[in-house]
């Protein structure tokens, strides 16, 4: 790859603050991390090599991992924005939500503090799922998020809300969230989602922006020679090529990786042309469209009969009409 510079680019955000458009994700595939210092190493080496935004979740289970990551890098914390979601059996309650991911970062606060689904479940132990028409509600959820915003949480947002669910938010909201962190790649661009978003000034932030494995083992989004090709003419990797697209759509992006050298080309993007961009945004319309959240077994169950995500259908969550077109 030739060497390109860091990318720095920031947005603002709709309070006034900023947020870079590149960070690292910290999704380790399942809950915990199998080795935290291989973790925490990469976190410490992305932040060195010029990384401000570091995305986790309570899911996740690697909260204190990005802590002690932050505080070994020699980085100031103000330089860093820290992005994180509470699951959905804290709905009840996102101020003690909130105190759980102060507790395990070891963080005096948390810059954006994400409702990482709409759905809701029953508080643990029982974490039962609920469904759309019990609460609390996605809204009733919000409007305690609106009463954490202070020193401790400087900016609240949503993650995995389409504009049916922010239709319905925002008609109660004081505060409008501050982004909206959904799936986002090449073989599911969510034009109108991100354009909607944009128009309630809402920023998108990106998770999977390197497409995902179909059945058959293939990442179209790396693989196809759509992809490979406007990679050849930049002289950089497939992903740079998804990063740079997504980022010139003015959408943030956090990619993952454990290996060193794929984090330093990550932040490393390209200028596209417009014709490589109109090529990228078409190619869901020649290679099959491909949602990864369909794919996720462990969020999937039957109810009624039907397959739900969490005992929500995909006309719950506004992703498809009856008729199955996609909406998004």
């Amino acid at each position: 790859m030739t060497d390109q510079p860091v990318c720095t680019k920031v947005f603002k955000l709709n309070n006034g603050q900023t947020c870079p458009a590149v960070g690292l994700g910290t999704w380790q595939g399942s809950f915990g991390s199998d080795d935290a210092k291989i973790l925490e190493d990469t976190i410490i080496h992305a932040l060195k090599s010029g990384y401000r935004l570091i995305d986790t979740a309570q899911a996740y289970g690697v909260e204190h991992v990005v802590g002690s990551a932050i505080r070994a890098s020699g980085i100031p914390r103000s330089d860093i924005t820290v992005v994180t979601k509470f699951w959905g059996h804290w709905h009840h309650d996102p101020a003690s939500a909130l105190e759980i991911s102060l507790k395990e970062t070891g963080l005096d606060y948390i810059d954006i503090f994400l409702m990482h689904w709409p759905w809701a479940t029953t508080p643990a132990p029982e974490k039962k799922p609920l469904r759309i028409t019990e609460g609390p509600t996605f809204v009733e959820t919000w409007k305690l998020m609106e009463a954490i915003v202070g020193p401790k949480c400087k900016s609240i947002g949503v993650s995995n809300f389409t504009q049916k669910t922010l239709d319905a938010l925002l008609a109660e909201a004081t505060i409008v969230p501050v982004l909206n962190q959904i799936e986002l790649h090449a073989l599911n661009p969510s034009f109108k989602l991100a354009a909607y978003c944009e128009s309630k000034g809402i920023r998108v932030m990106s998770w999977s922006t390197l497409g995902g494995m179909r059945d058959n083992g293939v990442n179209q989004a790396l693989s196809h020679p759509l992809f490979t090709g406007i990679a050849e003419s930049h002289n950089c990797s497939t992903a740079v090529v998804s990063l740079s697209w997504a980022v010139q759509r003015g959408i943030m992006v956090i990619p993952k990786s454990s290996t060193k050298s794929r984090i330093d080309e990550n932040i490393k993007l390209v200028t596209l042309s417009e014709g490589e961009m109109e090529k990228i945004n078409k190619a869901h319309e020649t290679i099959p469209k491909f949602r990864i959240a369909d794919h996720i077994e462990s969020i999937h169950f039957e109810m009624d009969g039907k397959r739900t995500l969490q005992g929500w259908t995909k006309v719950d969550f506004g992703w498809e009409d009856e008729q199955g077109n996609w909406l998004h």
